[in-house]
């Protein structure tokens, strides 16, 4: 058998919400609810699931369970694209990250019905700092246009909205 490409075309989904509040605020508010790049606890979660571990589905879901906020994501990584951006005169020196975030609880409820789904979960969000203190802007892929492809699977789809619409109350209140 040899290799070959397989090519499937479908619409993705960008939102974004502006609010007043400034960067520092926002990233605060959201690191309270998902945790910070220091703190996050993905790594060690993720070590400690080995084929010799004796970890249990349960263990795991206790300590994915401990470790989410209220809103049921955790921090998985950040690009802090505003470190390297001045090096190239873009930017103006506002503030830009990128945040991996996630719930392998959630994931779980669309990689059960599609594993492709594992190329949009965990989900991410950009926060741009505006010019002239305006306030900021996060932007994020709405998952299920993403996740669910070409793959009409009424459960996946399902489960792809509910992601959706949690993805999208965690970043109303971040910006309150």
């Amino acid at each position: 058998m040899t290799s070959q490409i397989q090519t499937e075309i479908f619409t993705g989904t960008r939102l974004t919400l502006t609010t007043p509040s400034s960067f520092n605020t926002t990233l605060s508010n959201l690191y309270s609810e998902i945790g910070t790049p220091e703190t996050r606890a993905w790594p060690s979660i993720a070590a400690s699931i080995t084929p010799s571990s004796e970890t249990s589905k349960e263990e795991f879901i206790a300590q994915v369970e401990k470790t989410v906020g209220s809103k049921g994501f955790m921090i998985f990584m950040e690009i802090d694209h505003s470190a390297w951006l001045p090096l190239y005169g873009v930017g103006s020196g506002l503030q830009l990250k990128r945040i991996m975030l996630g719930n392998p609880l959630i994931a779980i409820t669309m990689l059960e019905h599609d594993l492709r789904a594992g190329l949009a979960v965990s989900v991410e969000l950009l926060v741009r700092e505006l010019e002239n203190g305006r306030g900021t802007d996060v932007s994020w892929q709405v998952p299920s246009t993403l996740v669910c492809g070409g793959n009409g699977d009424v459960k996946l789809v399902e489960a792809a909205r509910v992601l959706d619409r949690k993805l999208e109350e965690l970043v109303r209140w971040a910006c309150e």
